[in-house]
């Protein structure tokens, strides 16, 4: 970061969570079997060296917010070291994107183009690759974005010029790889969209959230020059992936979303529907793959979602197999969990206590291996698996290194060096007790399936307090006695009401705290537990009398400016930094409200008083919001409030004044998207600040700390960990390792440098 010096040593490590998100698409290397490459909705492009079992990020040189929001990513077939990758999201209607470069086999990235937006975490993520190397061609690469068009470069990337088609919503873009200078770019129609991305308006008209109409027929569009001039060929379904049977070449395989299957013997011209064998009612088809071991065999996959009970557990079909009937598909394998090795055991909570029934959900993309025969790697919401025997059994090899889960926060054990619990969308709590290395799940409660705020106790290091979030927007406050017990709902809550943050009593052991959002109406508050966490009391505080809901501004804040997915209002966790509790006077706590204030109480939340005045809520604009407070661990009366856009801010005198803490710099924008005070060997306040990067300021991804209180700062290297969307970060009760955690990209460790 510009301005501050920057440490130097130990870099960030990434911990060892067992993936756990959606794992949209997938390309092996053209000379080099073992190597794969795979992209993420939300966690950037992995690299596999040993065919699929093991993973590593390659998201080096990213810093914007939407750089790891990868829509489609392709390879060189000539010089295998060149990547390519697509990303971008969209914010209030308004979409952004990016073609990368890379030189290294996806180490580094360098930005070469921003003509089109592209949606990495929208409705067609889970389809082709829009962006395509020509097989006959090395300096010829195309790319279709989400808008902006079908652009073309013939300098290997270097450059890129916009081609005359229209912009249309590209579903899929590929050279033909036997007919030299043919084209193709297939489109998706409005009705075809991932259903989760539109809602029914007045009169029953369709309305896309973040997007316009693009029309309700998907085309195909062909060009015998390589992008110069182009002929629509086909008119009607919508083309998430195009493949070519390498025995004709004028016959075309797609997987058309709710059209299914279809083929082409005209080069593109003429379609029929090709379903005989595959469940059609209500799925949707985006993946279709030749075997060119033996060329008549085809691979595809409908996109099964957990209420569509009907269809089998890994839906994997196949044509061509020797006694079948021409065109017909047939189930390779009615699978049960004898069938699978490697999946991580958090799967079986989704799957109703089957493996099996949770691991074929949204089958994104089908690989058959191009050097060894019967091999093939599937992608879904879950990560990467392999079978060596064409379908039969498969193995995930734990998820090794797809670290693409959504988490906000983190709390540290008061008392036990290198433990940390944090919370995560989708999966109870996990707990660390060496600093990040290793985690072992909290227990779960039917019914719930996400994760929120979390502390542990300080007099039972075995005691776990958390939020769960569940079905229909409902929620409730965990306890759980010990590590291999089972957790209790001690404080269920309504529709609506969300368990934002979670404290102990900072003096008093056994007295906790819960600050729950949502209608104020329903019970939305500060919450307070005399007894362990065990029963519960609604405290005295009130919002302003306005204030109807908690956080005041939801859907902006919510549903644009902090959700990994926009639109998504609770899509990941909660903060658990708007709550804090002074560890020099029991009872004595602050709650924090994004857009209207701070208030304290000193009696447990008997009383309240506004402490806030002061402070730059929305001064920069609607981004300038609170996100985090806390007390000094060193002086009785320092308090810390953290804010997007306006950085870190402190009171010397318990928030009567206040005054700018980082950056100092005239018109420098820092997101505080996570803070952790501790304390320096010295008896001094250490500060360590995260910054999300956000669109709707332009920040980057950065992590800067301070040994005195804030008076000198230093920046913490993370350029090669790419743009992470940090959401939580704590230090141990030593002060010696750190762990922060991220939407999108799991969790990371790190030990803090000696003293120079």
């Amino acid at each position: 970061m510009a301005g501050i010096p920057s440490e130097t040593g130990q870099v960030w490590s990434p911990a060892s969570l067992g993936g756990g998100g959606y794992i949209t698409g997938l390309i092996q290397h053209p000379a080099q079997s073992g190597v794969l490459y795979a992209r993420c909705d939300v966690a950037g492009v992995f690299a596999s060296l040993d065919g699929g079992f093991t993973w590593e990020a390659r998201n080096g040189g990213l810093g914007k917010a939407y750089h790891h929001q990868v829509q489609s990513f392709a390879i060189s077939p000539h010089r295998p070291e060149v990547l390519y990758r697509c990303s971008g999201e969209v914010r209030s209607r308004t979409f952004c994107g990016s073609v990368h470069k890379s030189a290294d086999g996806g180490h580094t990235w360098r930005e070469v183009c921003t003509g089109m937006g592209f949606y990495g975490n929208g409705p067609t993520r889970m389809y082709g690759e829009v962006i395509a190397v020509d097989p006959h061609h090395p300096e010829v690469v195309a790319a279709g974005g989400y808008t902006g068009g079908l652009w073309i470069s013939r300098d290997e990337g270097e450059s890129w010029k916009r081609t005359p088609l229209p912009e249309e919503r590209y579903g899929c873009v590929a050279f033909h790889p036997g007919i030299p200078g043919m084209l193709y770019a297939g489109t998706i129609s409005d009705e075809d969209l991932n259903m989760d991305y539109a809602e029914t308006g007045e009169g029953g008209v369709l309305e896309l959230l973040q997007d316009l109409p693009r029309g309700n027929a998907g085309r195909l569009y062909a060009s015998s020059d390589l992008g110069d001039t182009w002929m629509l060929l086909h008119e009607g379904p919508s083309f998430a992936e195009l493949a070519f049977d390498s025995r004709d070449p004028q016959r075309l395989i797609a997987a058309c979303i709710w059209n299914g299957i279809c083929s082409s013997p005209d080069g593109g011209r003429n379609w029929q529907t090709d379903m005989a064998g595959l469940p059609e009612a209500g799925q949707r088809y985006g993946s279709v793959v030749q075997d060119s071991h033996q060329p008549q065999r085809w691979y595809t996959a409908p996109d099964v979602r957990p209420h569509m009970k009907a269809v089998p557990p890994v839906p994997l079909y196949v044509s061509g197999l020797a006694g079948s009937r021409s065109g017909e598909w047939q189930l390779i394998r009615q699978h049960n969990d004898e069938d699978l090795s490697g999946f991580p055991d958090y799967m079986d909570h989704f799957g109703g206590g089957s493996r099996a029934a949770a691991a074929g959900w949204a089958i994104s993309t089908i690989i058959a291996d191009r050097f060894v025969e019967g091999r093939l790697y599937l992608t879904n919401w879950y990560g990467v698996a392999v079978s060596s025997d064409g379908g039969g059994t498969w193995c995930a090899g734990q998820f090794r290194g797809l670290e693409t889960t959504c988490m906000e926060a983190v709390a540290a054990a008061p008392q036990q060096p290198g433990k940390f619990c944090v919370t995560m969308a989708d999966h109870p709590p996990k707990v660390t007790e060496n600093g990040g290395r290793s985690y072992w799940n909290l227990p779960g409660i039917p019914g719930y399936s996400g994760s929120t705020a979390v502390t542990i106790s300080r007099s039972d290091p075995h005691r776990y307090l958390y939020g769960l979030a569940g079905h229909g927007r409902t929620a409730c406050i965990a306890v759980c006695r010990n590590a291999g017990g089972k957790a209790s709902a001690v404080l269920p809550l309504g529709a609506g009401l969300f368990v934002q943050a979670l404290r102990e009593d900072g003096v008093k052991n056994g007295s906790f705290y819960a600050y729950v959002d949502g209608p104020v109406a329903s019970g939305a508050g500060i919450y307070r537990s005399s007894d362990g966490g065990m029963t519960w009391e609604q405290t005295a505080f009130r919002p302003p009398s306005y204030m109807d809901t908690i956080p005041y501004h939801k859907t902006w804040i919510e549903a644009e400016l902090l959700s990994v997915v926009v639109y998504q209002v609770k899509n990941a966790c909660g903060a658990n930094q708007l709550l804090a509790a002074s560890p020099f006077h029991q009872g004595r706590i602050l709650v924090g409200e994004w857009t209207e204030g701070i208030w304290e109480s000193r009696d447990g939340g008997d009383t309240w008083k506004s402490i806030g005045e002061g402070l730059p809520f929305q001064r920069s604009g609607p981004a300038s919001v609170l996100n985090a407070i806390a007390y000094s661990t060193n002086h009785p009366d320092r308090v810390y409030a953290g804010f997007i856009s306006e950085g870190l801010w402190h009171s010397s005198n318990g928030g009567r004044t206040w005054s700018k803490l980082y950056p100092l710099v005239e018109g420098k924008v820092f997101n505080v998207s996570a803070l952790a005070v501790g304390t320096d060997d010295e008896g001094e306040d250490l500060l360590l600040l995260a910054s999300e990067p956000m669109v709707v300021n332009g920040t980057d991804s950065q992590v800067v700390y301070s040994r005195d209180g804030g008076c000198r700062w230093q920046a913490w290297e993370q350029s090669g960990i790419g743009a992470v969307r940090w959401k939580g970060i704590a230090f141990d009760c030593e002060g010696r390792q750190v762990l922060g955690v991220s939407c999108g990209n799991g969790a990371f460790h790190k030990r803090l440098a000696d003293k120079i």
